[in-house]
């Protein structure tokens, strides 16, 4: 499952969830004037799941968890649980629609500096060669994720150099940086054909630095 689909299904879980809570609801008793009680355990479940789910998919700052985090500085009744699923409904509304940063940009992003970190920890360790060719495969996949983001039709087997050149044509970068992904592409063609003795360390921590910072532009 993707991870996509793994938070969809996760706000439906949790959607669900709520609806058990509002079935726990319950008098507080004919001379009591309060809210209806939920079950308590239920319900501390139910709320914790919900603000964590959304704190990672919104972020801290975001309308969705500011708002649940205010209900929960009380104690939960049935009213503020009824406002609660509002609010879990409404933020999964909001993902389905893209109303939000676009999490799956940034959820590449990560995976590309983790693969970048490889890169670089093989490079301190004097295996430049090897990571010459990791932080070339960062790029062209980063290509080839930018032309589906831009909806540049991609052939069966993607190219690196004509990625590279319809994502130029399209205005998505200009002409320099499309000539420095063609040098770089070069430097991991050579990593990865043993051809070592046309290219240094240096070389392979330039391209690292440029790579990381075109991810910064293009994937954050």
């Amino acid at each position: 499952m993707k991870v996509n689909e793994k938070i969809i299904a996760r706000f439906n879980e949790l959607i669900e969830m709520g609806q058990h809570v509002h079935n726990t609801r319950r008098s507080s008793g004919q001379r009591v004037m309060s809210d209806d009680r939920v079950d308590t355990e239920l319900t501390s479940q139910w709320v914790t799941s919900t603000q964590n789910l959304i704190n990672r998919v919104f972020g801290k700052d975001s309308v969705h968890i500011l708002k649940l985090n205010k209900i929960t500085e009380h104690f939960i009744t049935y009213s503020p649980a009824v406002m609660i699923m509002g609010i879990l409904k409404a933020a999964k509304d909001d993902y389905e629609h893209d109303f939000l940063f676009d999490i799956k940009t940034l959820i590449e992003a990560e995976v590309f500096d983790d693969f970048i970190e490889q890169a670089e920890f093989l490079l301190n360790a004097g295996y430049y060669q090897p990571s010459a060719v990791i932080v070339g495969s960062v790029l062209e996949d980063s290509l080839r994720k930018l032309c589906v983001k831009h909806e540049i039709q991609l052939d069966d087997r993607p190219k690196l150099d004509k990625m590279n050149a319809d994502l130029a044509k399209e205005g998505i970068y200009n002409k320099l940086t499309q000539k420095q992904i063609t040098a770089y592409s070069d430097l991991r063609n050579k990593a990865a054909h043993g051809k070592w003795d046309e290219f240094n360390e240096e070389d392979v921590r330039s391209f690292i630095t440029w790579t990381r910072s075109f991810m910064l532009t293009y994937f954050s």
